[in-house]
């Protein structure tokens, strides 16, 4: 996940100000909670050799689920 200012090349609503307010309230209330379950999920999928590249997508997915306002996802080539 990527800023989209970088993927676009301008700011927008998201990338702004409010993109920041945004990102504080979503981390407040919704934003904690999500990566918490990730991180258990992420510990239960890491117990078994076939659960660890799940574990690992789950830790991306709790980085990506603590601020996502103005984030894009690209693909890494």
């Amino acid at each position: 996940m990527v800023a989209r200012e970088r993927v676009t090349g301008r700011l927008d609503l998201g990338t702004g100000c409010l993109g920041t307010v945004g990102n504080v309230l979503w981390l407040l209330f919704a934003g904690w909670h999500l990566a918490l379950a990730h991180l258990v999920l992420a510990a239960g999928c890491a117990i078994t050799i076939i659960g660890i590249p799940f574990a690992f997508q789950h830790l991306k997915l709790a980085i990506a689920s603590l601020m996502p306002i103005g984030m894009t996802v690209v693909e890494v080539p």
